[in-house]
């Protein structure tokens, strides 16, 4: 069965203003629809009752009941995992230490992300990077600098053909320019969005390429461009966003690659350590024409 959040963004560009209101409800706070009626829910986004039932049917469900039962059915599986129970009972403390505050939101956002992963759409995604005859090509903002890196450094030692635009808008449109069927676009990128990485995923879409996308939630609008999805919880930690869960992510990808990959992947980090070696890229222990000195 379809989620909630993969019916959304299929919806993407055909939801009105008033819909997208509807839809940060639905995501922000189920209970809401789970135990509200339809004109509890028109109240709270200040429209009409018809205007929830055309939400619902627009997300392909049998009217609001058939969104309702759904997001019930949900509701009741997650209840039943422990991580979502102590989530729910646990309060941070208003006087608390502000580093203290920064971890437990930190660590929260982590679990839930962790939480809501789903392995099957991070194999479709881990299997579309292993197959893609072309290039591999990772697009993230300045923002998501960081678990963008990760993954194309990781990937670079896993399969050839992986690349990351880094600099000007101008570089990333070079890199793209010549996307085709072959390739794959591993768009990265959170609230808020750049420009340049929401260009390239629809560049990429255009041009036949497959659009992998790491992002925060069906509401992107990166999701409605992506072939696969997966989101991770974005929250703030300081002036500014954690991309710890991203990074968390990143790592679980690049290791269910390696797992898809695992003979030519040997291989080829077989030959990379080889030529490490050889330029003497690390500085692993003892040199080896060290002379042992006596006292």
């Amino acid at each position: 069965m379809m989620d909630l959040g993969q019916r959304i963004a299929n919806a993407g560009d055909t939801l009105t203003p008033t819909e997208r209101r509807l839809a940060e409800l639905v995501l922000s706070d189920p209970t809401a629809v789970a135990f509200g009626t339809v004109a509890d829910l028109a109240k709270r986004v200040d429209t009409s009752g018809p205007s929830v039932v055309r939400f619902a049917t627009k997300l392909d469900f049998d009217g609001y009941v058939g969104l309702q039962n759904h997001i019930r059915g949900r509701l009741t599986e997650q209840l039943r995992r422990p991580t979502d129970r102590i989530r729910r009972t646990s309060q941070v403390d208003t006087e608390i230490h502000p580093l203290s505050a920064s971890m437990t939101t930190m660590t929260n956002a982590l679990q839930d992300s962790l939480a809501r992963m789903d392995s099957t759409t991070l194999t479709q995604m881990a299997s579309r990077i292993a197959t893609t005859p072309g290039r591999v090509l990772v697009a993230c903002a300045q923002t998501s600098a960081a678990p963008g890196l990760l993954l194309a450094d990781n990937l670079r030692l896993l399969r050839p053909g992986v690349t990351q635009p880094s600099g000007s808008t101008a570089m990333l449109s070079t890199e793209i320019a010549d996307l085709d069927s072959d390739d794959s676009l591993i768009a990265i990128d959170f609230p808020r969005y750049e420009s340049a990485v929401i260009a390239a995923a629809e560049f990429g879409r255009e041009s036949g390429a497959t659009v992998l996308a790491v992002t925060d939630g069906p509401l992107s609008p990166l999701a409605s461009l992506a072939d696969v999805w997966t989101s991770v919880t974005i929250q703030a930690v300081g002036p500014f966003d954690s991309v710890v869960p991203a990074i968390a992510l990143v790592e679980l990808l690049v290791a269910e690659v390696a797992v898809l990959l695992r003979t030519q992947a040997t291989a080829r980090l077989d030959r990379i350590e080889a030529r490490w070696v050889v330029s003497k890229v690390f500085q692993d222990g003892l040199r080896s024409d060290r002379t042992q000195e006596t006292p």
